[in-house]
């Protein structure tokens, strides 16, 4: 379950513990804000989960429906003009601009600032080339790091390298982003519902059982495309069928496609996310099935993340300096941004007496929230971590006696963000948005 936000069996334990509340006493309510906040606060080093694209020539969708039925965080930029501004404010978006410079899918680091992207239908070659080169890139660089990508319709096209045309004959298509670097063919068919089933190993099974049949009835379906997976050779490796289209249950009304593969997932490897691409579109639907299908897309990508990357081994006695920019591309040294985590290790000897651990800012840039974690073994986020210094400022010190030997993780976590609304396209920030360009800091480990 990706945290951020409850899922059903945590959100039954909260129902539980109310009610035990109301009749015993209150002292029990104390609980229930720690337990949120232990899920909530730190979303686990990303600053939201996700981020919808209704840009130029796609769905000028504001809202999706699935995000708030998850409770998930979401935020949209928005296209509704289609004009000369939605593309510049777009370009801001994707590419970066003086007050963000890598852009908002990304931090400093060039790591994924939110969870998983969710592309809309439209006109996919049209928003690539709206995009630009850096805006696609972005939205490679974004998968490659870790953030999931999930597209339905124009979507799932732009997801892919290109595509076959009539003749059987394949076209790259450079407005694409090859995220998926396999092949598509178009359907043909607009206008119609679809039945769609799983396969009994299809990992979206994980999330709902779809009344245990594993189909899903009436898939709005428009021009969307399927996966070309013959030839055999031009298959990605990692390539997961998802669901398959039941054609037989309605009448014949174009080219044959029964049991063609109209969902489909991807993963380059255990550090990229999941790309997720879905032909048809269930976005839309407010109940049922259609509902849980889009709840199960949005869970899948999001716990398809990649692995936490380590910033490397801190030397005992010797001051880390975090502070390079987006510009200087050595994202082991660069700031880090809002909500996210740096990783760091260092190797604790045998009959060691204690850790002191240390961190401070930089002259101007002291007034950001900066807290330190500690873990034995593993990854220090804020609810699992063995110790953690977490008052306002940049300047904290950590210490844990008698450590076990071995490696200890240490993270660093930046508090400050920016405060979100809603404007003519979309999110817009205001206040502390100097964070989003990152912030410095430096960090020092003594082991005695």
């Amino acid at each position: 379950m990706p945290s951020g936000f409850l899922n059903k069996f945590e959100s039954l334990i909260l129902m539980r513990i109310k009610s035990f509340c109301t009749r015993f006493g209150i002292f029990v309510l104390l609980l229930i804000p720690y337990f949120v906040s232990a899920q909530s606060r730190d979303k686990s080093g990303y600053y939201k989960d996700i981020f919808m694209d209704s840009g130029v020539k796609l769905y000028d969708r504001k809202h999706l429906i699935a995000a708030d039925s998850l409770g998930a965080d979401l935020e949209v930029f928005l296209a509704t003009k289609n004009d000369r501004n939605d593309t510049l404010m777009q370009h801001r978006c994707f590419a970066g601009w003086e007050q963000d410079r890598n852009g908002a899918l990304l931090y400093p680091d060039g790591s994924p600032r939110f969870r998983l992207l969710y592309v809309n239908g439209g006109l996919a070659g049209s928003h690539g080339r709206s995009l630009g080169e850096e805006g696609r890139e972005r939205i490679r660089e974004f998968v490659s790091a870790g953030g999931s990508y999930l597209g339905t319709c124009a979507g799932a096209f732009m997801a892919s390298a290109g595509y076959y045309n009539d003749d059987n004959i394949y076209s790259k298509n450079n407005n694409y982003l090859a995220i998926w670097p396999g092949r598509v063919r178009d359907t043909y068919l607009q206008d119609k519902y679809f039945t769609m089933y799983m396969d009994q190993e299809c990992p979206l099974l994980k999330y709902d059982d779809f009344g245990g049949d594993r189909k899903v009835e009436g898939i709005y379906h428009l021009n969307g495309p399927h996966a070309a997976l013959q030839p055999q050779d031009s298959v990605p490796e990692g390539t997961l069928p998802l669901l398959r289209v039941d054609y037989d249950t309605i009448p014949p009304i174009g080219p044959s496609i029964d049991n063609a593969v109209l969902c489909w997932a991807y993963k380059a490897n255990e550090k990229a996310g999941t790309v997720i691409l879905m032909s048809s579109h269930p976005e839309d639907i407010a109940t049922g099935e259609r509902l849980h299908l889009m709840e199960s897309f949005l869970q899948y990508g999001m716990d398809g993340n990649g692995v936490p990357s380590v910033k490397g081994e801190l030397i005992p006695g010797e001051e880390r300096k975090m502070d390079k920019d987006t510009e200087d591309n050595d994202p082991l040294y660069t700031k880090i941004g809002d909500r996210q985590y740096h990783h760091f290790t260092v190797e604790i000897p045998k009959r060691t007496r204690k850790v002191v651990i240390t961190l401070e800012g930089y002259d101007g840039s002291d007034n950001f929230d900066l807290s330190l974690a500690a873990r034995e073994g593993d990854f220090a986020f804020h609810h699992a971590a063995l110790a953690t210094n977490m008052e306002p400022g940049c300047k904290k010190r950590l210490q844990i006696e008698r450590p076990a030997p071995g490696k200890l993780y240490i993270s660093v976590f930046c508090e400050t963000t920016v405060t979100s609304g809603f404007g003519e396209n979309g999110f817009e920030y205001s206040g502390r948005t100097d964070v989003l360009n990152g912030v410095p800091y430096r960090i020092k480990v003594e082991v005695r």
